[in-house]
């Protein structure tokens, strides 16, 4: 894609550190920190921040749009936060040029989430994030959450333990060295298949999946949720057709909640981020519908959720892209 936006990046900000970056209450405290220290948004309620954002995928010789554009559509939501899907595609080479993070950080990022290729192992994660590293030492003052993996159940169907060992050993192995101050460890959650889903997934259930990933089995590193080698930050999807709310389309394996919901059930103070969300099929004000589930998501977890990443600036699937009136929707939230 074109590398040719002059956009200016904001400013950085001194004095923030590790500490407020990630409070030790949970993702209120982090939440509450940062935005009084950034001071760039607004909160979502009276009781707890919220950080708005999307999905920022590269584009290919079949789906493509101007670079630009992806940019502008961005900066209409009124961001503070973006995934950017580094690694999609190639995991070993970065889709993204710095000139091209600059000018995403640009429409107002504090905080960017760097996708990992979909199921690295530690050494094919050590090797991706040491292509990030000097962007990262570069930006002392954003927050970069290094989010390993991408819905293990579309990827590793029918073996969570593989899926949880190759997660809790990236940190075990590749954290001590590669730390950062400015940087959260994040785990991605399962998407939520179910055998009725007609993928030939063997589990008959998406929580017995989600129970034997986070699990602790014995093998040293302890559990998805606890443990040593416990990430930072765990990170879950949202989708629907009709309304991201509790119970919406007929509820049970359909709930947009139901990862929310599994991981609270095991840990209900571990910081949570929602990175990708999305209602499938345009409907006229999916926008709005959007800004209704990150006004009330912070709320509904006490303050567990401090961002949301809606899915996503094309090119993307067509019935989940974010185009310029759905932007401008979006970027009505609080």
């Amino acid at each position: 894609m074109p590398d040719n936006t002059t956009a200016a990046p904001p400013p950085e900000r001194p004095g923030l550190s590790r500490r407020r970056f990630l409070g030790g209450v949970g993702a209120s405290a982090a939440a509450l920190t940062v935005g009084s220290v950034l001071g760039t948004a607004e909160s979502a309620s009276a009781a707890y921040y919220m950080k708005w954002g999307a999905v920022v995928s590269p584009g290919d010789a079949s789906n493509n749009i101007d670079f630009n554009r992806k940019v502008d559509i961005l900066r209409r939501m009124r961001p503070q936060t973006a995934r950017i899907s580094m690694f999609w595609g190639d995991p070993w080479n970065r889709r993204f040029s710095d000139a091209q993070l600059e000018a995403l950080r640009g429409t107002g990022l504090t905080e960017m989430i760097i996708q990992s290729s979909e199921d690295p192992d530690p050494n094919l994660a050590r090797h991706q994030l040491n292509l990030m590293l000097p962007y990262i030492d570069a930006h002392p003052n954003t927050l970069f959450v290094w989010e390993l993996g991408n819905e293990p159940d579309w990827h590793l169907p029918n073996d969570p333990w593989l899926a949880r060992w190759k997660r809790l050993a990236t940190i075990r192995d590749n954290k001590p060295a590669q730390d950062r101050g400015n940087l959260l460890w994040a785990i991605n959650m399962p998407a939520g298949r179910w055998t009725g889903d007609g993928s030939g997934f063997t589990f008959g259930t998406s929580g017995r999946y989600f129970d034997a990933f986070v699990r602790d089995t014995g093998d040293g590193l302890g559990g998805m949720l606890s443990g040593p080698y416990q990430p930072d930050v765990v990170t879950v999807h949202c989708y629907s057709s009709t309304y991201l709310t509790r119970g919406a389309d007929g509820g049970g394996e359909r709930n947009p909640y139901k990862m929310i919901d599994y991981v609270r059930g095991w840990n209900s103070r571990i910081s949570m981020k929602v990175t990708e969300a999305g209602i499938d099929g345009a409907k006229s004000d999916r926008g709005y519908r959007y800004v209704n589930f990150g006004s009330s998501v912070a709320n509904e977890t006490a303050g567990q959720i401090d961002s949301v990443c809606f899915y996503g600036i094309p090119p993307a699937e067509r019935q989940y892209g974010i185009w310029e009136t759905e932007a401008n929707q979006i970027g009505t939230h609080p």
